[in-house]
Parts: C-alpha cells; sequence; structure tokens
C-alpha cells in the first residue's frame, strides 16, 4: 500500500510540475504573441479558459469563494449580463452579436483564474515575459519605420492604435516589476527600464496619441506606490527622468510626436471656428469631438439603457440626416471611446456596469498594495493598477473594449495577475510570523456556554493575556472560561459600554484586541494582527473585517461589509458609555485596516434572531429617546426599513450572499422599522403622560 501511495503522489507531482510548466510557456510567451500574430490573440486565453473548465468539477465545494474572489467575479459577471441585457432591449442583430462575442472575453478571465489559482503562477515568467513583449514591441516598430516618412505610423500585426497601446501597456507594467527583477540581479533592472522606454517609443511611432492620455495617471500611480518606499531625492529622481524621457521623445523628429501635437492643436482651433457642415470637421480631432457630442445627444434621449451594443452608426446617421451633427459623426460603428460608447449604447446601465469592471478590481489591488503582506504581492498588483489605468486612459478616444486583441488582452492579464497575488498569498498564510507587542484579549459574556468556547480556543495559547467579565450567567459559561484562563470576573451588568471599559481597565498590555463571546478570531487575522503589531506599529488602531456566519454560510457583503475597530493601543483608549452599539474612542492618530476576517456567529437560529432583532432596537428605540431623538411618524419608520433594506443588499451586495444575505436584510430592515416604531411608541406614552399631567 505505501509503494501505491507513493506511486500516485508522484505522478500527481509530475502532472502539477507540467501543468505549472505549461502555463509558464504561455504567460511568458503571451506578449510576443499579441504582437506579432493576430490569430494567436486569444490563444492564451482560450486554453487556460479551456483548462479551467476542465478543473471546475474536481475543485474543493467545501471551500468557499473569499470575499476578494467573489467581487472579482462580480465586476466581471455584471458587465456581460448588462451588456446583454442592453443588447436585448435595443434588438439583436448582427452589430450587438458581434460585440456581445468580443465581452464574452472578459468572462473567460473568471475560469482562467480558477485554473491559475490551481496550479500556480511563475514570476520569472510573467515579469520577463512583459519585458520582452515590450522590447520586442519597440524593436518591431523601428524595424517597421525604418527608411519610412515621418508621418508612417508603424502598426505591427494590428491597427496602429491597438498596437501602440499594448506596446506601451507592456512597458509600463514591467516597471512594476523593478525590485523583482533588482532582487534576481543588480544588472537585470536595466530590463525594465528598456521595456518602458521600448514601449514608449513604439506607442510613438504609431502615433497613438489617444493613449498618451492615460500617463499622467501612470505617473502618479508611481508617485502613490513609491511615496512610502523612496528617498526623496530618488522621488525626484523619478521625476527627472520622466520628463526627460517625454522631453526625448518631443524632440526626436522620427517619432513625429511633435508635429502631431502641433496639429491636434490646429485642428481643434479650425474645429472651434468652423460649420458643422465644414469638412475641417472631418479630421481625425474633429471626427472624435463629432462623434462624441452625437453619443452624448443620442445617451440624453435613451439615458436609462441606450439604443443598444451595435446601434450608435444608424443613431448617429440619423442625427446627420437631421442637421444636427457633421457627417463624421457616423463614420464609424462606435463613438471612439469606450466611456461614450458605454452611455450611447447602454446608458446608465452599460456605464455603470464598466465603471464596476475597472473599479472593483482596482480597489482589491489597492487594498493589496496597502496591505504590504509581500513585496512580490505588492508589485503585483502594482502590475494589476497599472493595466487598469492604462486601460482607462486608453478608452478616453478608443472603444478599447469592443476590439477582440485588447480585450483579450486586458482579461488574460487580469486573471494571471489576481491568479498570481492569491498564490502568493496562499504561501505568506503558511508562514510563522512573531508578534513584537504584548497582546490582550478582552470579552465580556452571559449564558454564552454553547459559544464562548470556539472564542476562546481562537486565541488560546496566541494571545499574552485573556480576560473574561462574565454578567451572571446561569450556565457553565465561567467555568469553559477558566479552563483557558485564570483572569475570569463575574460582574453586574451595567451595558455593553460599561462592561467593555471595566475589561480593558483589567488588561495590562501593549495592545488590546476586544471581542465578544459569539465571534472568533481567524488564522489569517492572527496572522495580519502579529504583523501589524511589530517593533513599530504603523498606527494606533485597526479594523478588523466582519465575516457574520449563519445557517453554515459566511457572508462577505451586506452587514460584513462593515470593519469595526476592535485591535487598539491600550493606552489612552477607552469605551463610550452607550448601553448598545458602544465603541472605541482613541487618541489621534493613524489607523488602519487588516485583511483577515473576524468571523461572528451572530445568532444560535432563526428564534434566537428575532429575539436579538427586537431586544437591540428596543435599546436603540430607548437610547433615541433618552438623546431627545424625533421618531418622524410611522412612514418614516417604513422609509428607514426600505432603506436599510436597499442598503444592505443592494449597496452592500448583499444579494452576493445568495438566500441567506436575503434573509439578513430582511431582518436588518425589521429591525430598524421596530427600533423606529418603538421611539414613535416612547414619545407618544410620553406625551400622553405629559398631557394627563397637565389635566390632573
Amino acid at each position: 500500500m505505501p509503494d501505491n501511495v507513493t506511486t500516485v503522489n508522484s505522478v500527481h507531482k509530475r502532472k502539477t510540475q507540467l501543468a505549472y510548466s505549461f502555463s509558464a510557456a504561455i504567460i511568458f510567451l503571451y506578449p510576443v504573441f499579441v504582437l506579432l500574430w493576430g490569430e494567436t490573440a486569444g490563444l492564451g486565453l482560450g486554453l487556460f479558459a479551456l483548462a479551467g473548465f476542465a478543473v471546475m468539477p474536481f475543485r474543493d465545494t467545501t471551500q468557499q469563494a473569499s470575499r476578494e474572489e467573489k467581487l472579482f467575479y462580480f465586476s466581471i459577471l455584471f458587465f456581460f449580463i448588462a451588456a446583454l441585457f442592453v443588447t436585448l432591449l435595443g434588438g439583436i442583430d448582427e452589430g450587438g452579436i458581434k460585440k456581445l462575442g468580443k465581452f464574452s472575453h472578459l468572462l473567460l478571465a473568471i475560469p482562467v483564474y480558477i485554473y491559475l489559482k490551481r496550479v500556480g503562477v511563475s514570476l520569472a515568467a510573467f515579469w520577463y515575459g512583459l519585458a520582452i513583449g515590450a522590447i520586442v514591441a519597440g524593436g518591431l516598430a523601428i524595424h517597421e519605420a525604418w527608411d519610412k516618412p515621418i508621418a508612417y505610423r508603424v502598426h505591427g500585426n494590428t491597427h496602429p492604435i491597438i498596437f501602440g497601446d499594448l506596446a506601451l501597456a507592456l512597458g509600463i507594467m514591467s516597471l512594476a516589476g523593478l525590485g523583482w527583477f533588482r532582487a534576481r540581479a543588480q544588472w537585470q533592472i536595466v530590463l525594465p527600464v528598456i521595456a518602458v522606454l521600448l514601449g514608449s517609443l513604439a506607442s510613438a511611432l504609431s502615433q497613438s496619441r489617444g493613449g498618451w492620455v492615460a500617463i499622467p495617471f501612470v505617473v502618479l500611480v508611481f508617485f502613490w506606490y513609491a511615496g512610502s518606499r523612496l528617498h526623496k531625492w530618488q522621488r525626484w529622481a523619478s521625476v527627472a527622468v520622466v520628463l526627460l524621457t517625454l522631453l526625448l521623445v518631443y524632440f526626436v523628429p522620427s517619432t513625429g510626436i511633435q508635429k502631431t501635437l502641433q496639429r491636434t492643436v490646429t485642428n481643434l482651433v479650425n474645429y472651434a471656428h468652423s460649420d458643422i457642415r465644414s469638412n475641417v470637421r472631418r479630421s481625425s480631432v474633429g471626427t472624435r469631438l463629432e462623434m462624441w457630442q452625437a453619443a452624448w445627444h443620442i445617451f440624453l434621449e435613451n439615458p436609462l439603457h441606450g439604443v443598444g451594443w451595435g446601434h450608435y452608426k444608424e443613431s448617429a446617421q440619423a442625427l446627420v440626416d437631421k442637421g444636427l451633427r457633421n457627417p463624421s459623426a457616423s463614420t464609424w460603428g462606435h463613438p471612439h471611446s469606450q466611456f461614450f460608447s458605454a452611455l450611447v449604447n447602454g446608458g446608465v446601465i452599460a456605464f455603470v456596469a464598466m465603471l464596476l469592471l475597472f473599479f472593483v478590481p482596482l480597489k482589491l489591488l489597492k487594498d493589496t498594495v496597502r496591505q504590504k503582506t509581500t513585496a512580490d504581492m505588492c508589485r503585483l498588483a502594482l502590475a494589476g493598477i497599472l493595466l487598469i489605468i492604462t486601460f482607462m486612459g486608453f478608452g478616453f478616444s478608443e472603444a478599447i473594449f469592443e476590439r477582440a486583441k485588447p480585450v483579450s488582452f486586458f482579461a488574460f492579464y487580469l486573471a494571471v495577475i489576481f491568479a498570481a497575488i492569491q498564490t502568493r498569498l496562499n504561501i505568506f498564510r503558511q508562514q510563522k510570523i512573531r508578534r513584537k507587542q504584548s497582546l490582550s484579549v478582552i470579552i465580556i459574556a452571559q449564558d454564552e456556554a454553547d459559544r464562548i468556547e470556539r472564542c476562546l480556543d481562537s486565541v488560546a495559547n496566541w494571545a499574552d493575556e485573556i480576560i473574561v467579565l462574565d454578567s451572571g450567567s446561569t450556565d457553565n459559561t465561567v467555568e469553559i472560561a477558566r479552563r483557558y484562563t485564570d483572569k475570569v470576573f463575574e460582574t453586574d451588568w451595567p451595558g455593553y459600554g460599561p462592561q467593555k471599559q471595566r475589561a480593558l481597565e483589567k488588561a495590562s498590555c501593549d495592545w488590546v484586541l476586544s471581542i465578544d463571546a459569539d465571534e472568533s478570531v481567524t488564522p489569517e487575522l492572527r496572522q495580519d494582527i502579529d504583523m501589524a503589531l511589530n517593533e513599530y506599529p504603523e498606527c494606533i488602531a485597526y479594523r478588523t473585517p466582519w465575516a457574520v456566519t449563519v445557517y453554515g454560510h459566511r457572508m462577505d457583503f451586506g452587514r460584513s461589509a462593515r470593519a469595526p475597530m476592535r485591535l487598539f493601543q491600550r493606552k489612552g483608549a477607552r469605551f463610550t458609555d452607550a448601553q448598545v452599539h458602544e465603541h472605541i474612542v482613541v487618541p489621534e492618530g493613524k489607523t488602519g485596516q487588516l485583511q483577515g476576517r473576524l468571523l461572528h456567529y451572530t445568532h444560535r437560529d432563526y428564534g434566537h434572531a428575532l429575539y436579538k432583532s427586537v431586544h437591540y432596537a428596543w435599546l436603540g428605540a430607548q437610547k433615541k429617546f433618552n438623546d431627545g431623538r424625533k421618531s418622524g411618524g410611522l412612514l418614516l419608520a417604513l422609509i428607514r426599513a426600505i432603506w436599510t433594506f436597499i442598503l444592505i443588499y443592494f449597496i452592500r451586495l448583499g444579494f452576493l450572499d445568495g438566500q441567506v444575505g436575503f434573509l439578513v436584510a430582511m431582518i436588518y430592515s425589521q429591525n430598524s422599522f421596530n427600533k423606529y416604531a418603538g421611539l414613535w411608541t416612547l414619545q407618544r406614552h410620553a406625551a400622553t403622560s405629559k398631557r394627563k399631567g397637565l389635566v390632573e
């Protein structure tokens, strides 16, 4: 039997290594294939997607997707579903089907991510692939422009705009790996530097000036990223390098940048002084301005769902026929701007979907950089941010997602980067980190015998001190607590705020983690706390993201979208005196947020949920009454309940938690109504008592 097990493990290891090598080869070669062979633009994406579909049936169904993964999936799925919806409303035709076909490339990012997360991503293949891809693009552009007139636009195997934009994106993204190259060998720093220079040169020689809109935003991103990582002289040196590069590109005649910019200014001036039917408006700049104005006009007539993907040209032609726009407005099947294209073809629905496609992954990547978990993860996240920022910049003057090659490029690298970050995070989570600061955990409890052991077990043999304050439990809560700590105290019940303040006053360590008996600290949160409490912590307090867990489901949205402040420096901190919904008050200073989750087993069953909802609603009503708050009547209570449901279920994305998310949103909606209805009854009772006293 042992020999059989060894053989099986050996075969599995060889298969895993083969899959890893396969993925590394595709990731490395993808940039060159995209630039040199048009037929292979979607090959890498397609191969990974097929592999992803193949492994999906074998994934661990007991392992729930993380909150970040759900958001990643949502941003992609919502964009495609919105596009499908507005296309159906606008009427399906050949143009709409072609657009949907290109948008479907984005959907493939999900199975690609699933596959690469399983087999792993080679950082060497990723970074070398980006750098060599940009260098090849620059070399190809120089070769193509050799002995050509200055006005000639290099194009590789595709349209000059697409060639220039993708070459620029490759160069900029490779620069995010500067630290990775330097860690391999000092001389390798030249690779990303040459890559960004040649990628920029390829963009300049293609004269895809619309893509240059992204450059100022890219510079801002680098400064944001380098803010806490570089000395002041290094930041100013970086500014000098950027300015020098721009000046060289501007003054080198063969790039044609100087003449292009001068021609653009001239076209703008002529456009402003021309008649709507004038041929002056048929210049490259004039045509774009005409298309953008036509798109805005069409959007205002169809603001919710637009005219449907693929119907811009006919709508623009209608404006031309009416004499409202120059004939150049209907030249193309899109308005040469992804943002205007979304507005005209899909209205507010498509525009919001596109913003989510950009900003949801952008927020996730920004959080990765902010966490500073590992240098590799930060560099990968920076590359992802630069990918999104450049495509947003490209989208100002080009319908970038309505071309097969760019949309495949975007989906491919988005999936690769997120998978690489996830695999590096998994490796990091296996490391042991030694905390430098002492830590007290404080817990208040009453009749929590069925839940407090899980809470205590999550911090046992980790915290330096555990303090439990019990307020008259009738079960064996106290006995269970004493198995884990000798600092168990029995007191009366003065309210949540005062009770937690009592526990805080008994703490003696440098830092305090305040948790409830129905909560538990995940291993990921423990690791994040250990890393945050180093020799010189950056913050004086940290928020810990909640994960409400009910009916066997960990909720990642709705109420779990909140992150209460639970970890703080003991000195100078205190709890408010609130009877319910208390919070910690800390001295002025920087606060942060950790990534690991604090599991909150909010109720035992549905009956307990109803009891807690009513209990907290009544306490909340009494507090508002004592504070002199006005109820506004039962109608306002109903409006608040509806708003609470909308906030939790839609705005905080509670619907991504499935049926449990709907149920929890309804419970909190009911709680909101009960609280303000309770306040209304208290005020009516007080008013009645006052009138009765006056009569007597």
